[in-house]
């Protein structure tokens, strides 16, 4: 009971060291908010770069995939059947004739005897589609042979 006595008397002959307490408390809950607060910051600017650096190599990476495809469709033309004939034409290439191609036969090579090469297409002006006769007729003529062989 007398040291509570004591304390009181302290305290109303220096208010002021009730007034340090407080102060100091505020002030360390003001550091404590500021350091909160700074964190918050730099993990946010953080995340803000990573971001924009995201968006950076998505763009980026638009950009290859649209040159690829410009690239890939630019060999496309030029490997073309057609370009590549211009081409052998330029350069003074012409078909070879069946009697202009030699044949060399390969030493020690068995050549299966089942085998036969491919016949060239038959030229533009011929009736040869290459089909087999069973594939001759149209859609229409088959319809008009069903409907005509229930009746």
């Amino acid at each position: 009971m007398y040291a509570q006595r004591r304390r009181k008397q302290a305290y109303r002959q220096a208010p002021w060291r009730l007034q340090v307490r407080m102060t100091g408390t505020t002030a360390l809950l003001v550091v404590a908010l500021v350091v909160a607060a700074g964190l918050y910051l730099a993990v946010n600017a953080k995340v803000a770069n990573a971001g924009r650096s995201l968006l950076t190599l998505e763009a980026q990476q638009d950009d290859l995939e649209r040159e690829n495809a410009e690239l890939m469709t630019l060999f496309a033309q030029i490997t073309s059947p057609d370009r590549l004939l211009e081409r052998a034409v330029a350069l003074g290439f012409r078909p070879a004739n069946p009697a202009e191609i030699d044949y060399f036969p390969a030493p020690g090579l068995q050549a299966d005897r089942g085998f036969l090469a491919p016949q060239p297409p038959s030229s533009p002006g011929g009736h040869e589609t290459g089909l087999s006769p069973a594939f001759t007729e149209t859609l229409g003529e088959w319809l008009a042979r069903l409907i005509g062989g229930v009746e």
